[in-house]
């Protein structure tokens, strides 16, 4: 077909291939450092407050329950073939056979086989640590004896350390009481260091060759970062036309990963190993979290799909200016959020300012729903992720899209030749409110009610887990 000739809905797949690539390059993370909304949103929550729990080896867990996890995998594979349209079913050598509990310490195949039962990177940690609270950590670093302090490469799979180095952490030792909170906390940071990378067949791992994803279907493939962002991202409220342009926008698998976290979770409590069931529990607050970033819940904030069929059209007469703008003002702007987020939230923390608006935010439980149902048998019924914690993200998108720009200097937001780093030099909470007091007022107001959302999921997550 001519370029002349190209249908409305190959511009726009072309529009959304552009995005794609944008998509988990120009930041990392949905939000900087998870920890600091989970803290607050859990604090005096009562099915958690000032419970405590001992520490276990994943190892022990695995060990003692490598009988009857096999079941509970197969009936959590049956579950996502049913339920999720666009679900790759794993393949059924991938199975977890698990073995007979032995008094012998565990093989490293074990661990493996698992792990590729997950469909989760086969080398992920799993140590047992805490992180540290900001504020407290610096204090901390000369109170902890040396052998307690943990290094980041002990943490992630990642090299550059992206996501993780800024901490820090405490190695914990087995049967050590470590409050539930704490776990709970530093659990909701672990599928950022690496969990769900490696796993898509143009990934170069032989890992992804075997899992059964298929190709990368978004971000580019040659960035390892990049291949996180299907799991942790789900566009489930654009129009019509553009997953019938883009249907590789439609494979993502946050449902998958909640759902097999929370039923994980509840295993582990029913089965007497509460440690492992809190720590899946915080995997699950992960997703959720990042399902409720407005960045993850819409392809292009701020642009229309007729806005994108002109971006393209200029695209395929060759004028590619305008399409690259785009992207790269988008791609901006969530970094932009990101770094605004946890700037203020971890100077609250250090500061001890537990007053601040938007910790005071996800503490807010007047919009708690006792009657949500977390994972209901299908997500397209009422009261599921996609009806709820993603719906309110993609809701807010555009307007907080719109308000960052007004927020910050458009060197920032508004210039298309800007790349933004994701640097620790950037405190755009700073910028704005030195750029534009009132509206960094209003941004503010924004980001109460994200935040709201954000506490009111996560508490939902926790309720979740307990259910049996």
């Amino acid at each position: 077909m001519s370029t002349s000739m190209k249908s409305p809905s190959t511009v726009l797949a072309r529009t959304l291939l552009a995005a794609g690539l944008w998509g988990w390059l120009s930041t990392a993370l949905a939000w900087s450092d998870h920890p600091l909304c989970t803290w607050s949103a859990l604090e005096g929550m009562p099915e958690i407050a000032d419970r405590a729990v001992l520490a276990e080896p994943f190892d022990r867990f695995l060990q003692s329950e490598a009988a009857a996890l096999p079941k509970v995998l197969a009936q959590e594979e049956a579950w996502a073939r049913q339920q999720l349209p666009h679900y790759a079913p794993r393949p059924d050598a991938l199975a977890f056979q698990g073995a007979a509990p032995t008094p012998q310490p565990i093989p490293q195949q074990l661990r493996l086989s698992f792990l590729r039962a997950l469909r989760v990177n086969e080398h992920a940690k799993l140590s047992l640590y805490l992180q540290r609270h900001p504020g407290a950590a610096v204090a901390a670093v000369a109170a902890v004896a040396a052998e307690r302090r943990m290094d980041w490469r002990d943490i992630t799979t990642l090299s550059s350390g992206s996501g993780a180095k800024e901490n820090r952490y405490e190695r914990i030792q087995p049967d050590e009481p470590v409050p539930v909170l704490e776990v709970l906390a530093t659990a909701s940071n672990e599928p950022d260091y690496g969990l769900d990378l490696g796993l898509w067949s143009d990934n170069g791992t032989a890992q992804g060759q075997a899992a059964g994803f298929g190709p990368q279907p978004f971000g580019n493939p040659r960035f390892d970062y990049s291949g996180q962002a299907p799991f942790h991202m789900g566009f489930y409220h654009e129009a019509a036309i553009v997953y019938a342009a883009a249907p590789f926008l439609q494979r993502t698998y946050p449902e998958a990963r909640i759902h097999m976290a929370l039923t994980l979770a509840r295993h582990a409590f029913a089965s007497g190993h509460p440690y492992w069931g809190w720590r899946f529990t915080g995997w699950a607050i992960h997703y959720v979290q990042d399902l409720g970033q407005p960045y993850h819940a819409r392809v292009l904030p701020g642009l229309g799909v007729g806005r994108m069929l002109w971006i393209n059209a200029q695209d395929l007469l060759g004028r590619h200016q305008a399409k690259l703008d785009a992207v790269n003002l988008v791609a901006n702007r969530h970094t932009v959020l990101e770094n605004f987020q946890f700037r203020h939230m971890a100077l609250a923390y250090e500061q001890g300012r537990m007053d601040d608006p938007l910790l005071q935010a996800l503490r807010d439980a007047r919009q708690d729903r006792s009657h949500w149902r977390l994972t209901p048998p299908s997500p397209s019924e009422p009261g599921s992720l996609r009806d709820i914690v993603s719906a309110d993200a993609a809701a807010l998108a555009d307007a907080l899209d719109a308000q960052l720009a007004r927020s910050l200097p458009a060197r920032y937001t508004s210039d298309p030749a800007t790349v933004l780093p994701e640097s620790d030099q950037l405190d755009m909470a700073l910028e704005a409110q030195r750029y534009a007091p009132a509206e960094y007022a209003r941004l503010m107001t924004q980001l109460q009610v994200l935040m709201q959302h954000v506490g009111r999921d996560t508490r939902a997550v926790v309720r979740a887990a307990l259910q049996q």
